[in-house]
């Protein structure tokens, strides 16, 4: 069952600004200005924080990345930021399935490792410094080799590392620290930028100390320091000079935290924070997602699919089950909610479906219609067996009819079966239903199919041409595949056919797809879209679970356009199409939400008779809020106080409590609305209308 949030009353206000900055000198001064208010913003949060949060930002600098960090300083509570340092700990467990958290455990053994050895001689926590963020960062090395008494040499250390290739390290590498002058903190040694005589004491007796003559003193002292003093990395050894590939491998040590932690969790953190419970918070599992726009009888349908990482079941006597729990959330730009819908996904496997499915992903797929505007998107998804959660937020354009591009959105799909009869499904166009996996990974066993549509009729012309090109984003800017078609591939109902592509001909990594419209040699459309191909064959496509709905015009889909139209304000186009429902069929949630237009429209009779009739069978608590407003619109207070006693009979909100309090004052009985309002104030002060209607009140 779908249960539709709506509010019960909306005004929405656009606030359309404007800035133009004259030249090029201005905007650089308020890059800048913005950059050093940002850092001293940054300053300020942290100041006012509690010692516990300010330890921990302190002992997580070198692994926390710039959304989280970003992210963290947004939030107003200790409970929010509470829970957010428990999911930053558990999205680096490398093992969710045991009690203990083995990166957690290290990672305090690496600060107390660093607040014991490197805090001699400095005026700082040892993990603070800069020896203590390379080890809080990359672990223990391999080899650490210490240079304190050596009399040719300023104190230093040579550390020796295995490096994690996935993320852009070479398979070994060193760093070495040393102490400017043997005074101080030790600091990282760069060898681009300085020479190996900055490492060797100067000595009256010696001559002149050129780069040479400190490799020299070095190779007596210890060969490999000598290597690595002109390059971090071991194998790239070129006589007297230091080679840059030592300043690559310290940007890609600095980039580890970006690369290696996911922060989709935070990133959406502020907008699923209050809708998560706090046994949830610690469960948070990384997914991917796709979303795309497709025009479909008239409508702009939302396509989507959702893939959790992993799907935790229970399993009781060789059934797996888990009950998932849905939400969708869609904003406009003001912040204003015109979409929002709670649903629950069951799912039940006996044992040989599960094992069937055991390799594949789950994709949650379905879709919505949505009026042309601006947009932000979250889709919540919470297991309530497992107790985990996921999340995905999007930024969505829907342009009007007018500007709507001639060229729909790519499916590069897996495969595609013949559609039941009027079925209307995600991913399913003209009789066909396309298998499409959020992460766009396809097997080099594989061959890539293409499918588009034409969302514009297009008069077919002779110079008319479908161009697709395929590009390797990790090597070259020039297409690695390219090919153009005639005419005949957009067929008689505006769809485009590419023939599929074997990828065994190409090598793994990442693609960009392009499709591009031509006429006559012009470019009318493109659409592109991003792609992995992988080394090895695996099994790519996922096992889905999609609803199956009634293609428009359908109520189901009315009902959502009528709810949006309300919300954004278009209450003479909800009234029209709650109308037509009403005209189709006898419904309760289109005839209140009928209701709360037409006393938007200022039809207070029309409304109350509405409310009236759906509170007459339902008893239902918005019923009643509408009744009572549409009485104290029409100045009947009287009928209007019998509602409102019973709704605060049922439970308190402060705008009850506002408008019982005017009907009480209406009626001459000025105690009980200055008591009304008195309490309203102590739930929520921050009412200045409502401070000035008390005062005013009070002086008569």
């Amino acid at each position: 069952m779908l249960k539709t949030e709506s509010r019960f009353s909306a005004t929405l206000i656009f606030i359309v600004i404007f800035c133009w900055l004259g030249s090029v000198t201005i905007l650089l001064a308020n890059v800048t200005a913005g950059v050093f208010s940002d850092l001293q913003n940054e300053k300020d949060i942290v100041k006012n924080l509690a010692p516990n949060y300010k330890d921990w930002l302190e002992i997580v600098t070198p692994i926390i990345t710039d959304t989280e960090k970003e992210v963290f300083f947004k939030l107003k509570t200790d409970r929010e930021r509470d829970r957010f340092i428990n999911m930053f700990w558990q999205i680096r467990d490398p093992d969710r399935d045991t009690a203990e958290n083995e990166f957690y455990r290290d990672y305090l053994e690496r600060v107390r490792f660093a607040d014991q050895n490197f805090s001699v001689g400095s005026s700082r926590r040892g993990c603070l410094t800069e020896r203590g963020y390379y080890y809080l960062l990359l672990g223990k090395p391999l080899e650490r080799h210490i240079y304190a008494t050596q009399s040719d040499l300023w104190p230093m250390e040579l550390w020796f590392y295995k490096g994690e290739e996935q993320y852009g390290l070479p398979g070994y590498f060193y760093l070495i620290f040393y102490q400017p002058e043997g005074v101080g903190d030790y600091r990282l040694y760069y060898p681009g930028v300085e020479g190996p005589e900055k490492l060797v004491i100067p000595s009256l007796g010696r001559q002149t100390m050129t780069r040479s003559n400190a490799l020299e003193v070095l190779k007596r002292i210890n060969a490999e320091l000598a290597k690595a003093a002109l390059s971090y990395l071991p194998e790239d050894q070129s006589a007297n000079f230091s080679s840059l590939s030592s300043q690559t491998i310290i940007a890609a040590i600095k980039s580890l935290p970006e690369k290696k932690f996911a922060t989709a969790y935070a990133r959406n953190y502020l907008s699923y924070k209050d809708l998560v419970e706090v046994d949830y918070s610690h469960n948070y599992i990384s997914s991917s997602a796709g979303v795309k726009v497709f025009n479909q009888n008239g409508l702009n349908f939302i396509h989507w699919s959702l893939e959790p990482d992993r799907i935790n079941f229970a399993e009781n006597q060789g059934i797996y089950s888990a009950i998932y729990e849905l939400t969708i959330r869609v904003e406009d730009k003001s912040g204003q909610t015109v979409l929002g819908r709670t649903e629950e996904v069951p799912l039940r496997l006996d044992r040989q479906q599960f094992e069937a499915h055991a390799r594949q992903r789950l994709a949650f797929q379905d879709l919505f219609p949505l009026l042309p505007g601006d947009y932000k998107v979250l889709y919540l998804l919470k297991n309530k067996t497992a107790r985990d959660f996921t999340s995905y937020e999007t930024a969505l354009s829907i342009p009007a009819e007018s500007a709507a591009p001639l060229l729909s959105p790519l499916l590069l799909y897996h495969s595609f079966s013949p559609a039941r009869d009027k079925q209307f499904k995600a991913f399913t166009f003209d009789g066909h239903e396309f298998l499409i996996s959020a992460r766009n990974e396809f097997s080099p066993a594989e061959k890539l199919s293409i499918y588009a549509r034409l969302e514009k009729k297009l008069i077919p012309a002779a110079g008319l041409a479908v161009k697709l090109s395929l590009k390797n984003m990790d090597s070259s800017s020039q297409a690695s595949f390219e090919r153009k078609y005639g005419p005949e591939i957009i067929n008689d109902k505006g769809e485009i056919w590419c023939e599929p592509l074997d990828l065994n001909q190409f090598k793994p990594g990442y693609y960009q797809l392009e499709v591009s419209l031509l006429d006559g040699g012009r470019v009318k459309a493109v659409q592109k879209d991003n792609l992995i191909i992988l080394s090895v064959p695996v099994l790519t496509a996922p096992w889905v679970y999609a609803r199956v709905h009634q293609p428009p015009p359908s109520t189901e889909w009315m009902k959502m356009l009528a709810s949006q139209h309300f919300l954004k304000g278009n209450y003479t186009e909800a009234r029209k199409l709650l109308e037509d429902i009403l005209s189709r069929q006898s419904d309760d949630e289109s005839r209140l939400l009928l209701a709360k237009t037409f006393y938007a429209l200022g039809d207070y009779r029309q409304s109350l008779s509405l409310a009236l009739s759906v509170y007459e069978k339902t008893r239902d608590r918005e019923a009643a809020k509408v009744i009572a407003l549409d009485y104290a619109s029409l100045k009947d207070w009287k009928p209007a106080l019998i509602y409102l006693e019973e709704l605060l009979s049922e439970g308190t909100e402060v705008s009850v409590l506002n408008l019982a309090a005017e009907a009480h004052f209406n009626l001459g009985e000025k105690e009980k609305a200055v008591a009304l309002l008195e309490k309203s104030l102590s739930l929520i002060p921050d009412q200045p209308e409502i401070k000035a209607r008390l005062a005013s009140w009070q002086a008569k």
